[in-house]
């Protein structure tokens, strides 16, 4: 150790600490901190994590890399492995609010009336696509049969309109389904 590597304290002659060179605990921090803010956790289990806290106690330069380049691409593989979730498409977006749309809906919806029921003097009405409306005025001369086709168009202000014909139509709005 050179003499302008020192620094000199009460308790004597003490090596002077330099923060461009990194010790080797230095750099098993600097790994799992990347580790930790680089790899994408989500879905990453701890199995993972562990493995490749397991390759920073390595002291050998070399053995150390492959055993990191090893543990990620088992990670990679496992990422790619996993389903990508599907997309809903516009059709089963319609009548949702504007927050939960993604993207642009049709104006107009055809399906066939699986089931009828009554909640608080109103209809609710669920469809062959699985999507469940709820009539929101009080129509009690509104009555809808099990396998009748109906459309359910876009209104003004953001309402929608369910209807049987050209003649019959009630205010509807679209509610979680119960599954």
């Amino acid at each position: 150790m050179c003499l302008h590597d020192e620094k000199r304290t009460v308790e004597g002659w003490q090596p002077k600490r330099h923060p461009h060179v990194i010790s080797h605990e230095g750099f098993r921090r600097g790994v799992l901190l990347w580790a930790f803010v680089c790899i994408p956790t989500q879905g990453i289990g701890q199995a993972p994590l562990d493995s490749l806290i397991a390759c920073t106690k390595l002291t050998a330069n070399t053995e150390r890399l492959a055993c990191f380049d090893r543990e990620m691409t088992g990670i990679r593989k496992d990422n790619l492995q996993r389903p990508t979730p599907v997309a809903p498409t516009p059709e089963e977006e319609f009548g949702l609010s504007s927050t939960q749309v993604l993207g642009p809906t049709p104006t107009r919806l055809h399906a066939h009336i699986v089931s009828v029921s009554r909640s608080a003097d109103r209809q609710v009405f669920v469809l062959d696509n699985a999507q469940t409306w709820q009539q929101i005025e009080l129509d009690p001369d509104f009555a809808v049969r099990m396998g009748q086709e109906v459309t359910i168009s876009k209104g003004a202000l953001g309402s929608f309109w369910l209807a049987i014909d050209s003649h019959r139509a009630t205010r509807v709005k679209r509610i979680p389904s119960s599954k």
